[in-house]
């Protein structure tokens, strides 16, 4: 491991340490000062992918789909010695007919069978940036903001809602804003999450005062400041689970979020909840690329207008190279052994 990376993993632990006797109401509050990262390289090397926590393997598999996409994950960390894992949230499923949804506590036996266990070498050194899923949801999802707080900061999820500085170049300082955020609440309308799969996120959002329209607002208006906050800032990204690509974005006060990414023009949004690898890249009046990269233990139809994704059945990973002046991005299919680059692109910074 680098040296500048063991800087700050510890410098996170710390951070995190300050909110181990929040209230479990806070969890799921925004949190508003950022974390902040040191790195002494002159590039970030990241692995970004979502609804990795679907651990069964199918009949006729002798490796499941989850062991399939961590096997290759593992070589190109290691390849490219990255620094961290993005994830865009459904971090446990219901794998099997005796399994539950989410984790259940910090003790559940899920962050070994389906983390721990299934994510080795690089990828058991390095951090990983969380959010939540609505699979999540449906089960205790401050149990794995407790498990952050209290048992291993390496799953770095200090809230439903945060920002991290990071900073690296050397003696020419680059300065990056990640904005992580919750979508479920934008994505679902409460009146309608009756059926027996989400009524227990319904019960979530109420305990939690998320069922109502100024909470909405509330955290949209957290969002916009944070954006306002990091105007300056060269690098923007947000972090969420529910993708903004063509008709994927028809869903309750989704458009309110790409309105505001595109307002305040945001470097690259990253999703997952669709099990596919797509993409749409910026435009004429649309600065923003937007990611999905929710392909990492499921496979599934995609958006409808899309610029660019793979066939359904593709299983695989989005990797990541953040230099001062562009980021260089490919897509992996590790549907089959035969492993390789799909797509590859560049992006470019925020106009100052």
């Amino acid at each position: 491991m680098r040296l500048n990376s063991c800087i700050f993993i510890v410098i996170t632990c710390a951070l995190l340490t300050n909110n181990t006797n929040a209230h479990k109401d806070d969890l799921v509050e925004p949190i508003d000062k950022p974390f902040v990262e040191k790195y002494k390289s002159k590039e970030l090397d990241f692995l970004t992918f979502g609804d990795w926590g679907y651990a069964k393997v199918e009949e006729g598999q002798e490796v499941g789909n989850q062991t399939k996409v961590a096997n290759v994950m593992m070589k190109w960390g290691e390849s490219y010695h990255s620094d961290f894992v993005l994830s865009v949230g459904d971090n446990f499923y219901k794998s099997f007919d005796e399994d539950h949804e989410g984790v259940s506590s910090v003790h559940d036996e899920k962050w070994n069978t389906t983390w721990k266990d299934v994510y080795k070498g690089r990828l058991a050194e390095i951090p990983w940036y969380i959010i939540g899923g609505n699979h999540d949801w449906y089960g205790n999802i401050t149990a794995q903001i407790d498990y952050s707080l209290n048992n291993d900061s390496r799953f770095f999820f200090p809230s439903t809602f945060y920002v991290r500085e990071s900073y690296f170049g050397g003696s020419h300082e680059t300065k990056v804003a990640w904005i992580h955020i919750d979508t479920d609440i934008f994505y679902y309308d409460p009146k309608e999450l009756n059926d027996t799969e989400r009524l227990h996120m319904k019960q979530n959002f109420e305990k939690f005062g998320w069922d109502n329209m100024q909470t909405i607002e509330d955290k949209l208006k957290w969002i916009e400041d944070k954006l306002i906050e990091q105007r300056k800032t060269k690098w923007i990204f947000v972090v969420g689970h529910h993708p903004l690509i063509g008709k994927c974005l028809d869903h309750y006060q989704m458009k309110k979020l790409r309105s505001l990414f595109e307002q305040y023009r945001v470097a690259a949004y990253f999703a997952g909840h669709n099990h596919v690898l797509e993409l749409e890249t910026t435009k004429f009046n649309q600065p923003v690329t937007y990611f999905i990269s929710g392909a990492g233990s499921r496979t599934d139809v995609g958006c409808e207008g899309k610029d660019w994704g793979m066939p359904e059945g593709t299983l695989g990973f989005l990797h990541s190279v953040l230099r001062d002046d562009e980021m260089l991005y490919e897509f992996i299919d590790t549907t089959t052994q035969d492993f390789k680059v799909v797509y590859q692109g560049t992006v470019l910074p925020r106009p100052m």
